[in-house]
């Protein structure tokens, strides 16, 4: 099995990729997008996720379902993270190269961020590591995400 990462800056896009992911054939638990896709894109904006007790706890469920309970590797803190300062993870499961060849051009089209290069620019301006204690929306930079 290979796994897919994408990490978008709107919902809508992560929402119409995840969408199309599904229309290839893949089944409902290959394809997962956090935070909880069956928020309303309306209820969200451009602002980070409130402090709320359940987004802290949806996200270390969403890394450790990722990574495993109590991986601390890069990744997994980059994209707890990114979700923290309120970007969607779209996560995709799939089983050969052709599928994975498939989700990668229909993620790709929808325009996921540069996580590499977002998380640099986090470690510049003072980010060391996800922690998951911090609240939501908390310690984001000015002007950045």
């Amino acid at each position: 099995m290979i796994t897919l990462i994408g990490v978008y800056d709107n919902f809508d896009a992560a929402r119409v990729a995840h969408s199309e992911v599904l229309g290839t054939g893949l089944r409902w638990n290959q394809v997962q997008l956090n935070p909880d896709h069956e928020v309303h894109h309306e209820a969200r904006s451009a602002t980070p996720h409130t402090d709320d007790p359940s987004v802290r706890a949806g996200i270390g469920t969403f890394v450790r379902s990722l990574f495993g309970v109590g991986d601390k590797s890069t990744y997994s803190n980059v994209y707890a993270e990114a979700v923290r300062r309120g970007d969607y993870v779209l996560t995709v499961d799939v089983d050969s190269s052709e599928q994975c060849r498939q989700v990668e051009s229909i993620m790709q089209r929808h325009g996921p961020v540069h996580v590499e290069q977002r998380s640099a620019d986090w470690m510049q301006h003072g980010w060391r590591g996800h922690d998951p204690g911090q609240a939501p929306g908390s310690g984001k930079p000015p002007g950045g995400r």
